[in-house]
């Protein structure tokens, strides 16, 4: 076995999260103390390169949990899982080994007998339901070179026994290695169903070093029929020749619970609708509902006026690093598909090409970050600027006070101005909308919440609203904002309404009056914990919330830092069903498996509602009937006035009546 190349050691080494993960395992994992699939399993096979494993048992059933970690094994291709078996022995086949003394007939005995027990296995006609999911998974991961598969039985005679060493090691890209011993076979009863323990080693822990090394050249030894004990094959070439001829192309996924409805024929006509507007304008914001193709729209847009030779200059600038790639994918397509050569510069995160783009943006597409969007706007020329087309997508946070001082006056040149939000008008801030228009243009076209729901482009919602009654550390703490307001005020320097109302916003937020509430609601619907993402407002009342959460569910994570994007991937991919965060999860991010939005943190602005609420209403192709679900806090008011919360609740009550249209 080798090490997967350095580029790929270093790629997967700039996740310092999944490294975290694999430095919290723990020594012992028990069945009834530990879910074995998950806490210990399913982390190492999300980030090894190699997964090497002896085990006296083996079932393609093992591949339900393997399922998971999948996706990535796709992505990075050097990813190898190695098998050593036992092969189950009838009692005539050990009548038969005995009067096999020749080694070579042993050992073509024992591959005829090991090909028989695989390709049984992979038997489609006698597999019915996922028994026929899990037999194409096993097929595509031998075919494809991810999953080698060797067969040992002792030596001893008369008697044959069989291999029962149960070994693994995991090797991780950053140089560390887990090996561990225990009874869990490599079947979905082992990982899960039976009770099972396995004690393990880090290579990290100097205490365990030494146990690793000895179980890695056990393993190696065996695996390359160095033992001496033990007669040992792989599968005979016919036997791989027909699971690759049975093995789809790709690896298989799971059918839609529902067969795909017909599409109506006017689902997308708001997306010509706004292309004719803007081509007529030149400028404006289309304000767009979440998940209903403002990227498809601005794309629909480039290749028009690219086709008609208006431009040949295109500037994409937005904010967050995970939103900037999902825009590399669409561009890099787009540039595919025109009929004139168009360059792709990037200058966000580790890209640095924005000078290149300068030195020559005549048919080049600069895609950026809206930090380093001025120098950009600073070389165009009144020429090129003619040409251009600048969008700016998530528009709203361009109205900033440090974007205006940045920006104020570089777009004066370029012709085509476009901005892109579900929500661009920035509450409380007339300054910031007043930039908008100049910088961008007025708002020239509007299709909402309620028109997308209606439409069927985004999925209806069920509203549970969760009404707790502030306690008195609630209202110690609002008593210490206005004791902040009236010494500011006593100072000379008054707080603006604005940071009053952050201030008691925070407090709210954070009301540990909540807990009980969500742990009772908990108890009788679990259910809405799985593909849910949770928002709080800091890491520290997210801590408390995982702990009510960890209760019910194992299989979840925290994501407070967009550099941990991996574990933004393993959600989408379904690799985690739960996930805890406290920030807007780059606005425009598309996980349309998501099912529930919990609200312990809400904005009296609704535009970070819409933008939370909008992640789990985006359509699922493998789910058509999906019917989402929003989970929110609302404070009981202390006078006759209804507060934020209850008009919150009132909106998002009406929006929940909304249905599609037949």
């Amino acid at each position: 076995m080798t090490m997967p190349p350095a580029n790929a050691r270093d790629a997967l080494a700039k996740f310092p999260l999944c490294r975290a993960q694999v430095e919290a395992l723990r020594g012992h994992y028990r069945s009834g103390q530990d879910n074995l699939a998950v806490d210990f399993f399913e982390p190492c096979l999300a980030c090894c390169t190699t997964y090497r494993r002896a085990v006296g048992f083996f079932s393609s059933s093992s591949l339900v949990s393997w399922s998971r970690a999948l996706p990535r094994i796709v992505r990075i291709r050097e990813v190898e899982i190695s098998l050593l078996i036992s092969p189950w022995l009838a009692e005539s086949d050990r009548k038969l080994l005995q009067e096999l003394v020749e080694p070579a007939d042993r050992l073509r005995w024992l591959q005829a007998h090991a090909d028989r027990i695989v390709l049984d296995a992979l038997a489609y006609s006698q597999d019915p339901g996922n028994k026929v999911l899990r037999a194409r998974l096993f097929a595509w991961l031998v075919a494809s070179g991810r999953l080698e598969l060797r067969f040992a039985i002792p030596r001893h005679l008369p008697e044959p026994g069989i291999y029962h060493e149960k070994i693994g090691i995991f090797d991780f890209p950053w140089g560390d290695r887990v090996a561990f011993t225990g009874s869990a076979n490599e079947t979905i009863s082992g990982h899960s169903h039976n009770y099972e323990s396995v004690d393990v080693f880090r290579s990290w822990i100097p205490a365990d070093s030494e146990r690793v090394q000895i179980k890695t050249t056990q393993f190696d030894d065996v695996w390359a029929g160095q033992s001496g004990i033990l007669d040992v094959v792989p599968l005979s070439s016919n036997a791989l020749e027909h699971i690759r001829s049975m093995a789809p192309e790709t690896p298989p996924r799971p059918p839609p619970s529902h067969p795909p409805e017909p599409e109506p024929p006017n689902r997308w006509e708001h997306q010509d609708q706004a292309v004719e507007i803007f081509l007529e304008k030149h400028r404006g914001i289309l304000e767009m509902a979440t998940g209903t193709g403002k990227t498809r729209t601005t794309l629909k847009i480039a290749k028009k006026l690219i086709s008609s030779a208006e431009i040949r200059t295109i500037i994409v600038a937005t904010a967050g690093t995970d939103l900037l790639n999902q825009w590399y994918d669409e561009l890099l397509a787009l540039t595919q598909e025109l009929s004139v050569p168009f360059a792709l510069y990037r200058h966000y995160a580790a890209h640095r090409e924005r000078e290149l783009f300068n030195l020559s943006p005549h048919g080049a597409i600069l895609l950026t970050s809206r930090y380093a969007l001025p120098p950009a706007l600073r070389n165009l020329t009144t020429g090129v600027g003619q040409r251009t087309l600048l969008v700016h997508d998530e528009v709203h946070g361009l109205g900033s006070r440090s974007n205006r001082e940045e920006l104020q006056g570089l777009s004066d040149v370029i012709r085509y101005r476009l901005g892109l939000s579900a929500t661009p008008e920035r509450e409380y801030d007339e300054r910031g909308n007043e930039f908008l228009t100049e910088h961008v243009g007025p708002v020239i076209f509007e299709f909402t919440l309620e028109d997308a729901i209606r439409r069927g482009i985004l999925a209806p919602f069920n509203y549970h609203s969760l009404p707790y009654v502030m306690d008195d550390d609630d209202r110690a703490g609002i008593q210490q904002v206005y004791a902040r307001q009236a010494a500011a005020k006593a100072r000379g320097e008054p707080l603006t309404d604005a940071e009053v109302w952050t201030a008691l916003a925070r407090v709210h937020k954070t009301s540990k009056a909540k807990l009980p509430i969500f742990d009772d609601f908990l108890k009788t619907r679990t259910d809405l914990l799985a593909r849910c993402i949770v928002f709080v407002e800091t890491v520290e009342y997210g801590q408390t919330v995982l702990q009510i959460i960890h209760r019910y569910r194992h299989d979840f994570h925290q994501y407070f830092a967009e550099e941990e994007s991996m574990i933004l991937e393993r959600f989408a991919r379904g690799e985690l069903e739960c996930l805890l965060t406290c920030h807007r999860l780059s606005e425009g991010i598309d996980i349309k498996s998501l099912q529930t939005v919990v609200l312990f943190s809400s904005a009296r602005s609704r535009l970070e509602t819409i933008q939370r609420i909008g992640r789990c209403l985006r359509r699922d192709p493998m789910n058509p009937r999906k019917r989402a679900n929003v989970v929110d806090f609302i404070r009981e008011s202390e006078s006759d006035q209804a507060n934020a919360d209850q008009n919150r609740a009132s909106w998002l009550s009406e929006l929940a009546q909304v249905q599609p249209e037949e």
